[in-house]
């Protein structure tokens, strides 16, 4: 046991960090202090209730590695949108598990379960990680093995049984009804193309299937385009169950929220993908640009004798109807806007057509990084890494849908529970 001196002594330089840290916490801004929002004031440490607490060890950080969606061309705010299954992956997955990278290329996910934490570890960096998003009963993990080599497997939580392994590309995701993982592959003497394949997450693979593309009264190919799976690329080879080969250059978009069902945008024309028989067939198609409003519709701009028509329908068919030319000016496309039927908004309060039932400002995220300001400071003069991966402060991300927000101070991870607002009660009420 070390002398009492030494404990003393620990005890007392502890105190004056924390003590600097509240002091610095109410420095005005232009003396590196932080500028509080009269309308977060009334918000302080005492508003959340801690549910979990996850101490870090030396080196650990929820950050991916590698993390790339084909339709992801910047890097995703690591604090990510409403945490829904149509974004790109995000580190903090609703109220359940924050996945860890660390040294040595070891990984791990920290599941949430049963007011105990639940880990699941891996001997190779996480690109991406996501959970079920209909029973939270299936994790997703997508592992950087290097070199260009990647691998998606589905577990089983809260047993941890791994349920397929499969090499893949850098990025996997669920459909939206949590049925099926959607993952794929870049061809690699063609980088404009990308073969995707489509898994169940219940019973056994489908049989290795690739896109015929002789739909009757459907444009064909483009010429040479590859329709036999013997023909594929080695690796394209040995991508399991049914696939089909598309068209993709920047700019280009897929949305998969049935587990039958794919909609893709690329270069000026839409397409629509069902399942059937075993095997990807095209079911309608047409030129424009397409969009998502999920949960419930598709969107389309399409070219008419006007200019431009915009279109609205749902995400089963190609069923479309003309949108009123009245009507507000839809926002550039992104994952994070949460739709309703008057309006849509993000987790950074930018709103689309909502005077109609306006939802009040966000308010705790501020409220959240001042609270918990003073123990990032402790932790940044304890851990001179903290500085490196957080330099502005404690990295707050809010899940509004589940209620909660993580907290990320530097040596630890927390998970708290929101204050009640009349915001996130209307939100919840708008996501049904």
């Amino acid at each position: 046991m070390p002398p009492k001196r030494y404990l003393i002594a620990t005890l007392f330089i502890a105190g004056m960090l924390l003590l600097v840290a509240v002091v610095q916490a109410f420095k005005p801004p232009r003396e590196g202090g932080v500028a509080l929002d009269p309308a977060v004031l009334s918000l302080n440490l005492e508003s959340f209730e801690t549910l979990a607490d996850l101490r870090l060890e030396d080196g650990w950080a929820p950050r991916f590695i590698g993390a790339q969606d084909p339709d992801q061309w910047e890097s995703w705010p690591p604090e990510g949108g409403f945490g829904t299954p149509w974004e790109p992956a995000s580190p903090y997955m609703g109220d359940q598990a924050v996945a860890l990278n660390g040294p040595e290329g070891r990984s791990e996910v920290a599941l949430w379960r049963g007011l105990e934490w639940r880990h699941y570890r891996f001997d190779a960096p996480l690109a991406s990680a996501r959970l079920d998003p209909a029973r939270h009963n299936r994790l997703l993990v997508t592992l950087h093995l290097g070199r260009g080599r990647f691998q998606t497997k589905l577990l089983e939580v809260p047993e941890g049984r791994v349920l397929w392994a499969a090499d893949s590309g850098p990025w996997s995701r669920f459909s939206w009804d949590g049925k099926a993982v959607l993952l794929g592959l870049a061809d690699p003497a063609q980088p404009l193309r990308l073969l995707l394949t489509a898994l169940p997450t219940e019973g056994e693979w489908p049989e290795g299937t690739l896109a015929p593309w002789d739909e009757v009264d459907i444009p064909a190919p483009p010429r040479g385009w590859i329709t036999g799976a013997a023909d594929l690329w080695d690796d394209g080879k040995d991508l399991p169950g049914p696939k089909l080969l598309t068209p993709w250059r920047p700019g280009s978009r897929l949305w998969m929220p049935r587990w039958d069902r794919l909609w893709i945008s690329a270069e000026g024309t839409w397409t629509l993908w069902r399942l059937r028989d075993g095997a990807w067939t095209r079911q309608a198609t047409g030129p424009g640009v397409l969009a998502a409003q999920p949960p419930s519709q598709m969107s389309a701009l399409a070219p008419s004798l006007e200019g431009a028509q915009r279109l609205l329908g749902g995400i089963d068919a190609a069923e479309w109807n003309a949108v009123p030319v009245e009507l507000a000016p839809w926002p550039a496309y992104d994952a994070a806007w949460l739709w309703r039927k008057s309006g849509a908004v993000t987790p950074w309060d930018l709103r689309w057509n909502e005077s109609l039932e306006p939802l009040p400002k966000e308010t705790q995220r501020q409220s959240l990084h001042s609270a918990y300001r003073a123990e990032w400071s402790a932790a940044s003069h304890l851990r001179t890494s903290v500085r490196g991966w957080l330099p502005a402060g404690p990295q707050v991300a809010l899940r509004e849908l589940s209620g909660v927000a993580w907290v990320w101070v530097g040596d630890r991870v927390l998970l708290v529970r929101l204050a009640g607002t009349d915001r996130l009660r209307q939100l919840k009420g708008a996501a049904g």
